[in-house]
């Protein structure tokens, strides 16, 4: 996996760095998240804790992808919870709403 850092951009206000990554991977799927936050956390020198990818996209037909990544200056401090495909938001119900509803 060879990747280039097509733009970067400094948010001071959030204490990060945006990325936009183009990464080739001849001969090989699409490379995985947590490939990529390693490989940056080794390039900038940083714990691989304050990397987030946010996506990383194939082209079609071809061996190259676009990625979206953020470097912070300190962890981040809250936790991305994500959502398998077709799972469905769970409601919870206190115990007063749950006797109105009887």
């Amino acid at each position: 996996m060879e990747f280039e850092i097509s733009e970067e951009r400094k948010n001071t206000l959030l204490k990060r760095r945006e990325l936009k990554i183009s990464i080739r991977h001849p001969q090989s799927s699409t490379p995985k998240k947590q490939d990529l936050v390693k490989e940056l956390a080794a390039k900038y020198s940083v714990p691989e804790q304050h990397v987030v990818v946010d996506y990383i996209f194939t082209r079609k037909g071809l061996q190259e992808s676009d990625a979206k990544a953020k470097i912070y200056e300190e962890a981040p401090k809250i936790k991305i919870k994500k959502k398998k495909i077709g799972e469905k938001p769970k409601e919870e119900k206190s115990e007063a709403q749950a006797g109105e509803a009887k």
